[in-house]
């Protein structure tokens, strides 16, 4: 048996991270709201039954616990989260960790962040079996000016925390923090 990844709002920036853990063997599930941005991920796919999705929007709360419950009943375990949830939604990780506890293997949980979690992080959410790792997401400094990263910079980022397992990964960089891009 293969191990099982989730990744919560894979269709976007962490397309090119939910291609790579397939590549490694994972079994996939994707949890998103756009289904033809998960048909033109799967497309990439050499075998498109490899990845998994789950349609919906985290912002509702109820419809998050029954679809992630379901998934846990289904899936029996989980050994890898990658969580990109907007500040928007505030109880949908809390939700997902609720319906993940109920195993008793350790995993691995990715809170991919925006760049204010540097200045102001997100209260990691604890729970037992839980592996917590914060992955924040800064911006590229150039010759004369910042921007923001680019999704294949992002996805390679998130592959490399994966990879190294620390508790806090920087894709890209944090400081100067005046130098950002607005």
């Amino acid at each position: 048996m293969g191990q099982e990844a989730l990744v919560i709002g894979g269709t976007g920036m962490l397309a090119d991270t939910v291609l790579w853990l397939v590549g490694q063997g994972y079994r996939v599930t994707v949890l998103a709201r756009d289904r033809k941005r998960f048909e033109q991920l799967r497309q990439d796919l050499p075998d498109p039954q490899a990845v998994h999705f789950i349609q919906l929007d985290y912002h509702q709360t109820a419809v998050l616990k029954q679809a992630m419950e379901e998934w846990v009943a289904e899936t029996g375990s989980v050994d890898l989260v990658v969580s990109w949830i907007h500040s928007s939604a505030p109880l949908a990780l809390e939700t997902i960790l609720d319906a993940l506890s109920v195993q008793r293997k350790p995993w691995r949980l990715f809170q991919v962040c925006g760049s204010r979690a540097w200045k102001n992080p997100p209260q990691e959410i604890a729970r037992e079996h839980v592996l917590f790792r914060r992955v924040i997401l800064g911006f590229i400094l150039e010759e004369q000016s910042a921007r923001w990263l680019f999704n294949h910079e992002i996805s390679q980022g998130v592959i490399d925390a994966i990879r190294s397992d620390q508790p806090l990964s920087i894709v890209g960089t944090v400081e100067p923090w005046e130098k950002r891009p607005i």
